[in-house]
């Protein structure tokens, strides 16, 4: 996963020269926390909502340049996400300036972006259905493991029942469930779809 993938493109600039609270002002308004800064076109800065706060009171003519962030820590477009997340993590940053291999600002990705980068690996965007399987007396959990895969768009993971060991549980995306029962059945084990209690009532209305 690339970061020009999920960053987000064009975002919102501001100027050096801008006063912080009309700017703070703005990003309120826009529900963002952290901007780029930019003069004659070339990154300068980040500016975050915190930045802005912590000068909050030291008069009206407050400028970006005074509040900003200087010569920020950037990232290249076609850096991986996974990249991305460990700078972040590791320096505390809610989000990282991306620059092309020209040094030009060309977006900004931020935790959100990540996060949604991540969901989006998982399939976790599409509800994942889960699936009880209780296998047969010479049937091992691998052997139906690679039925369910094959059926499968993604298995997202699989555990053993507490009281019954011969008894687990399978989270799966897009799957062939009648496929899955039909295969399962002739190696002699027993397969269902299992329904939360909210799901069971939402079913029936």
């Amino acid at each position: 996963m690339l970061v020009r993938e999920y960053m987000t493109k064009e975002p919102t600039t501001v100027d050096p020269e801008d006063l912080a609270e009309k700017v703070y002002v703005m990003m309120k308004k826009e529900n963002v926390r952290q901007v780029p800064v930019v003069k004659k076109g070339g990154l300068v800065g980040i500016l975050t909502i915190g930045d802005i706060e912590a000068f909050m009171g030291r008069g009206t003519e407050l400028k970006v340049k005074d509040a900003m962030i200087t010569n920020p820590l950037t990232i290249l477009d076609y850096a991986s996400v996974e990249g991305a997340a460990d700078i972040m993590r590791s320096r505390k940053f809610n989000a990282l300036p991306v620059v092309n291999n020209k040094n030009d600002l060309v977006g900004i990705i931020s935790v959100t972006d990540i996060l949604d980068a991540f969901l989006n690996m998982l399939s976790f965007h599409e509800k994942p259905l889960r699936l009880e399987v209780n296998l047969g007396d010479d049937v091992g959990l691998f052997d139906a493991l690679s039925v369910v895969q094959a059926n499968s768009e993604k298995v997202i993971s699989f555990s053993a029942a507490t009281l019954d060991r011969k008894v687990y549980y399978f989270w799966v995306v897009n799957c062939r469930f009648g496929q899955i029962q039909k295969e399962l059945g002739k190696m002699g084990c027993t397969s269902n779809i299992v329904y939360s209690e909210r799901e069971n009532e939402e079913s029936l209305r």
